[in-house]
């Protein structure tokens, strides 16, 4: 198999590239801005003109050798909501325009499979738990877009497409790399530095880690379709820090509890996204707890 990680620097795209790394008879194929002393790279960038991006990912795809043991996961993303909202046509061009020019040169290629991600952000947050048949009415510039590129993905009926839809995730970050909820709270813990965290805002967290054997597991049966991929527990980030106080054994807590509206956010954010993830469930993936990843590391 042959899998080939467009945005290989990003958080997903480091784990992807981590794990299938280790497997026999996997070819990775890395494309992104970053060279990397571990591999090759194919230099690539979205760039903010669709005729000029249009001929890029042509020459990007030309250039690929696909055949049917190629999967392309796709994780370029604009996924800060603040900069969507205010750069709306940067978000429109990276999680709509790309995807789409992206999809329509690889449809008469020979691939296995392309992965697209999703975002919990297509969620109002006033009906949880949400499944894969639960209606979608994004509050923010940046989940009506994700929408906008999910229907377009899964109207062509073509069953070589999976749209991944994960909630919020953690995991291990390199250094200086953005921190994950879970290493903010532990970062500032170490450091001795008070957090003010939101009793108000609820996601069951998905480790990374179940996230990329999820995509494995995908792979194996040749899934199609949506998918929605989380963990068991939901948590505001006041009890996930609270958790993770209990976790490091830290007797003096230096976390207080606020709402969502005490921060002044551009964008709106959904109270409530949490999954139901019976499906990925059902496809043999359980995903791990809190307490068994940190125990791990």
């Amino acid at each position: 198999m042959r899998i080939i990680i467009l945005g290989y620097t990003s958080f997903v795209g480091r784990a992807v590239s981590d794990y299938f790394r280790s497997i026999k008879d996997v070819e990775l194929v890395h494309i992104g801005r970053e060279d990397s002393n571990l591999h090759k790279v194919i230099k690539f960038e979205v760039v903010n003109d669709i005729k000029l991006l249009d001929n890029t990912v042509s020459n990007l795809i030309d250039g690929l050798d696909l055949n049917n043991k190629s999967v392309v996961i796709n994780c370029i993303s604009m996924g800060d909501l603040d900069k969507c909202e205010l750069n709306q046509e940067d978000c429109e061009m990276q999680n709509y325009h790309f995807v789409k020019i992206l999809y329509n040169h690889l449809k008469n290629s020979n691939f296995k499979k392309l992965i697209n991600f999703s975002s919990n952000a297509v969620y109002s947050g006033n009906n949880p738990p949400y499944n894969e048949q639960s209606e979608c009415a994004p509050i923010n510039f940046y989940g009506k877009v994700k929408l906008k590129i999910n229907q377009y993905l899964l109207g062509q009926g073509d069953a070589r497409v999976v749209v991944a839809r994960p909630i919020t995730m953690y995991g291990r970050v390199p250094h200086n790399d953005k921190l994950n909820p879970v290493s903010m709270i532990i970062s500032n813990l170490r450091d001795g530095r008070k957090m003010r965290l939101t009793s108000d805002v609820v996601v069951n967290l998905l480790y990374v880690g179940d996230l990329v054997k999820t995509i494995e597991k995908i792979l194996e049966i040749d899934f199609s379709g949506l998918i929605n991929i989380s963990g068991n527990k939901a948590y505001s980030r006041y009890d996930l820090g609270m958790e993770i106080v209990e976790l490091l054994n830290i007797k003096e807590s230096l976390i207080e509890s606020v709402t969502s509206a005490e921060f002044n956010d551009i964008a709106s954010r959904p109270l409530n996204t949490s999954f139901d993830n019976a499906l990925m469930r059902g496809l043999g993936v359980h995903p791990r707890s809190l307490r068994q990843v940190i125990k791990s590391f």
